[in-house]
């Protein structure tokens, strides 16, 4: 028997002539991934920059949630990279948990051999990652005005050019569009050979000793994977 699909007052569908803004979430359509939520945040971003250009808009209110958005689309389609090409690598790679921008950068940057992509496309990807970690290393400066030990954020940062984060925004979308479609063909292509790994979970226990050996066990068995499938 299917359970019935929550809903509340708030958060609830409509039958009626508004029923085409009824937006499908959760296993309505889905599961969504990270690359759908991150697609989310880069419309948002691109939306809010469009509102701002609007006479009577009010720019040092906006800049927030669409810096905000925008850092979180690049934070999710990292993640993205490192969750569907680790899949085709086999590798188990998983991102590190958090807001961390930099070091899944990392992850992601060595895993995108597995694609087809151009140098300048990483870098270009690379630059912007840079400048959002020296403003926001943790996801919170363009969330709240101060950081949980009521240290003021951007106090040394005059302005933002909203202009400049929406030429950094345009080509980065484009990048990250391009990645998809070939990131989508890599893990298609695998699972057509047989050779793609399944998600890893990393186990509810938290002893790290439990941990090694569940991703070791999880290793082992995407190696001999692989290597059934070179005698096919």
């Amino acid at each position: 028997m299917v359970a019935a699909f929550k809903q509340n007052d708030l958060f609830r569908g409509l039958q009626n002539d508004l029923s085409r803004f009824n937006a499908c979430i959760g296993n309505n359509g889905g599961p969504y991934d990270l690359y759908d939520y991150s697609w989310g945040y880069f419309e948002g971003t691109r939306l809010l920059l469009i509102d701002a250009k609007v006479p009577g808009a009010t720019i040092d209110v906006l800049v927030y949630p669409i810096c905000f958005n925008f850092r979180h689309a690049v934070e999710l389609y990292i993640k993205y990279i490192i969750a569907d090409l680790g899949r085709v690598r086999g590798t188990g790679q998983q991102y590190q948990a958090g807001h961390t921008l930099l070091r899944n950068w990392k992850k992601a940057k060595k895993l995108l051999s597995a694609i087809d992509h151009a140098a300048e496309d990483a870098a270009l990807f690379e630059e912007v990652v840079k400048y959002i970690e020296e403003v926001d290393p943790t996801g919170q400066t363009f969330r709240y005005p101060e950081s949980i030990k009521y240290d003021q954020h951007l106090k040394d940062w005059p302005s933002i050019n909203l202009s400049v984060i929406e030429h950094h925004y345009t080509r980065l979308f484009v990048v990250a569009k391009n990645w998809q479609y070939r990131i989508d063909h890599a893990v298609d292509h695998a699972a057509q050979d047989g050779t793609l790994a399944p998600p890893y979970r990393r186990p509810p226990d938290k002893n790290a000793l439990v941990g090694r050996w569940h991703f070791l066990i999880y290793k082992a068995k995407n190696t001999g994977l692989r290597v059934r499938n070179l005698f096919k």
